[in-house]
């Protein structure tokens, strides 16, 4: 006999009761199921709006050795409604300027057990780099290391293990686009891009390729090295290196595609496919006349080419000694320009090619849109003391009369040893009204 229970209030279940129960609790049940697909679909669309890819698709491909995405992105949903302004993200670049290995600066890092080491070319500098999401430096001379002599002016061969500070004290690109990067042909352009890519992978080479490299161009552009792409939350800067000035040593079989020069296609077309996989393009310019301190009316022309062409910064180079900062443009289209950062270390014999110059820009993008935030130019001046360890560069605020008493440097005029006022005041001459003297800098926002 099959036991039947009894409801609360001591009624027997009907059989329709029964079905109906058994219907609510189908019901439930694909309820149940029904919610839970809502709320796995609800955390990956959180999940994918999220991603910092996502304005643009995929991330692009990178580039082979010298277009390197850093990516800090998360997977954490966000916590407001997508409507909502997004959190602002700020990259902050750092560059220094011509990194000249003449004799006595190979010299200086010749230790008492016959290896070689740089660090001291850079330790004052330290906290400034180790700042910097980016930092950046002019790898003037070829880097081609013990196979060829080691050698100063005219035709460099520098160590390999210049290129070992320059990783240690935490640079990210390397710019190499010179009129020295075919001092040693062909071969020393290989030899150096085999260096980088074996010993400091992740350390990014731009401006100079193989030239037996079919791959090297991006799609659109002709920069033999491409662009670098580094990216934090969401926020992109591309960055191409490009010279203007060549020694005449260019083999036309290549079509100079061992290193990137200046043409104006060849730069629109590579702007503009920076901008379709960038938020911002800087473009590294080794320009200008030797020892001009006023930018020439060729940098002028080169400007405004990488202005309409869609460039955000131009940071220049090669002149050794520091240019102004310009502002070109107006509104959306505004372009800032430092035209020479001069030297950061060698042994040139003025007091004006001791001075350089460190660019610190601040990029920035909310909800709306990417742009250039705060920069500052801040002079640096080498350092030069006998001995190993000897040859260094100091920001201009850091130097000092004790210093400059070690580092007997004569003046453009033929004058005495150049004091510390002696940097300031010369600074003050070329940098003009926008030159702050309390702060040793010029300093801005777009």
């Amino acid at each position: 006999m099959t036991e039947q229970h009894s409801q609360p209030d001591g009624r027997r279940p009907s059989a329709s009761g029964a079905r109906r129960r058994r219907r609510w609790c189908k019901v439930s049940l694909l309820a149940l199921v029904v919610l839970a697909v809502v709320l796995v679909a609800t955390l990956a669309f959180r999940a994918l709006m999220a991603s910092p890819g996502r304005a643009q698709g995929e991330r692009p491909q990178r580039m082979p050795r010298v277009s390197v995405s850093d990516v800090q992105a998360t997977d954490e949903p966000q916590e407001q409604p997508v409507a909502q302004p997004a959190e602002t993200v700020t990259v902050r670049l750092m560059m220094v300027g011509d990194i000249l290995m003449h004799s006595s600066v190979i010299d200086s890092g010749r230790q008492a057990d016959g290896s070689l080491a740089y660090d001291h070319l850079f330790a004052p500098l330290a906290a400034d780099i180790a700042e910097a999401d980016v930092a950046v430096l002019n790898q003037e001379t070829i880097l081609g290391g013990s196979s060829w002599p080691y050698t100063g002016y005219p035709t460099f061969n520098s160590p390999q293990e210049v290129g070992d500070a320059e990783a240690a004290a935490g640079f990210d690109v390397i710019l190499k686009a010179t009129n020295h990067t075919l001092d040693l042909g062909y071969d020393g352009v290989r030899a150096e891009l085999a260096y980088w890519a074996s010993a400091h992978p992740e350390v990014a080479v731009i401006g100079m390729a193989d030239p037996d490299d079919d791959g090297i161009c991006p799609a659109g552009g002709t920069s033999p090295a491409g662009a670098y792409v580094y990216e934090k939350d969401g926020l992109r800067i591309a960055l191409l290196n490009y010279t203007d000035v060549l020694n005449g040593n260019v083999d036309p079989a290549h079509d100079g595609r061992a290193v990137s020069v200046m043409s104006e296609e060849g730069v629109r077309a590579d702007v503009a496919a920076a901008r379709e996989r960038a938020d911002i393009v800087v473009v590294f310019a080794h320009w200008g006349e030797e020892y001009e301190t006023v930018p020439t009316e060729r940098e002028r022309h080169w400007a405004d080419v990488l202005r309409e062409a869609g460039a955000d910064v131009v940071i220049g180079g090669h002149p050794h000694v520091i240019q102004p900062v310009e502002v070109l443009g107006e509104g959306d289209e505004r372009m800032l320009v430092c035209w020479s950062v001069g030297n950061f270390v060698s042994t040139q014999l003025g007091a004006a090619n001791m001075v350089g110059g460190m660019v610190r820009i601040d990029f920035v993008k909310d909800a709306q849109g990417a742009r250039v935030g705060e920069y500052a130019f801040i002079p640096t001046v080498t350092q030069r003391e006998g001995g190993t360890a000897g040859i260094t560069a100091y920001k201009l605020a850091d130097y000092t009369d004790e210093l400059a008493a070690r580092s007997p440097i004569s003046s453009i005029d033929g004058g005495n040893g150049a004091t510390a006022a002696w940097y300031a005041d010369y600074c003050a001459q070329v940098l003009g009204d926008a030159f702050d003297r309390e702060t040793a800098s010029v300093h801005g926002s777009l």
